[in-house]
């Protein structure tokens, strides 16, 4: 058993990361914002603001063998009308956990979750590690940022590990995000009785994978994962809106007047994305689980209930 700190425990990630880890023999430790998950018995809660160096320093971090890093900013939208606010977020935080284990002289590994969103897409697929990576938002600068104060930190004695997840669907994400978003308005139409459905770019394809892959993904990489290294997890496949939304509608039964709406057009859009997952597999023997069914069948039921 090993003392592992989770940051942003209380994310869509951040639980599902937090129960795979408990149930593989793990001791966590969350950190948030949010007193609600204060009440939960299977791992230890601590709310504290990372981007104060002071609450930070109350941790006792001589206590972690692992610190997961989810926490920060994550939608690229939104990045564009707030990049000051996504660059400070993202590099301060990361920044105050490290200065936080030199103060109190420790030092855990670290597994920094970065994003495969870095990659230029217009180059040869499957996208490997060794592929360009490119400022194409603020979001992406600051998860360059964050990757590269991972480098400057191993220099100073601590072991990194970076992690470049793709897009990942599941049970319990919000809303913002293609599968969420389609299963809220299929369910949203039935109630309310509604028959148009607005859609962006179905044509687009893009490598997605279970969170709860994921999840796992990161904790593999934690207990066999090579210091200094990078990681993709993927699922070395795509599919287009269009497939995602025509397996929701035949699970709900449903079918509904598809309008094209502009705004959920994006500028650019590149017309197929997929990752490899060789080099995880290399390492740690891990490899996706969960077929998109599944996770589109787990989704529907959990946006079944809410709506």
């Amino acid at each position: 058993m090993k003392n592992v700190l989770v940051t942003g425990s209380n994310g869509f990630v951040g639980k599902h990361l937090i129960n795979d880890l408990v149930e593989n023999g793990h001791q966590v430790t969350g950190v948030g914002v949010d007193d609600s998950k204060l009440k939960k018995r299977n791992y230890e809660y601590k709310k504290i603001d990372l981007n104060n160096i002071e609450e930070v320093l109350t941790l006792n971090l001589k206590s972690f063998d692992y610190v997961i890093h989810l926490a920060g900013l994550a939608a690229v939208g939104p990045s564009f009308d707030n990049p000051v606010l996504y660059l400070n977020t993202n590099l301060d935080i990361e920044s105050n956990l490290f200065e936080a284990c030199i103060k109190q002289g420790v030092r855990p590994l670290f597994l920094i979750i970065s994003s495969g969103s870095l990659y230029k897409p217009d180059q040869k697929l499957p996208l490997s590690e060794k592929g360009k990576i490119e400022a194409s938002s603020p979001y992406a600068v600051s998860k360059i940022g964050q990757e590269e104060l991972a480098k400057y930190y191993r220099k100073r004695g601590f072991k990194c590990i970076i992690a470049r997840p793709f897009n990942h669907i599941g049970p319990g994400q919000g809303l913002g995000f293609i599968a969420s978003d389609f299963a809220h308005q299929i369910y949203n139409n039935i109630k309310k009785n509604r028959k148009d459905f607005l859609v962006g770019n179905l044509n687009a394809k893009r490598d997605y994978t279970d969170v709860r892959d994921i999840v796992r993904g990161y904790r593999l990489l934690i207990e066999k994962g090579k210091d200094g290294e990078t990681y993709n997890l993927c699922s070395g496949k795509s599919y287009s809106g269009s497939s995602i939304l025509n397996k929701m509608l035949a699970l709900a039964n449903v079918d509904f007047n598809i309008i094209k709406d502009p705004t959920k057009y994006r500028s650019v859009d590149y017309e197929d994305i997929y990752g490899s997952f060789k080099k995880i597999h290399e390492t740690t023997g891990w490899k996706p689980n969960f077929d998109l069914d599944t996770s589109i069948k787990d989704i529907m039921d959990y946006w079944r209930d809410l709506v």
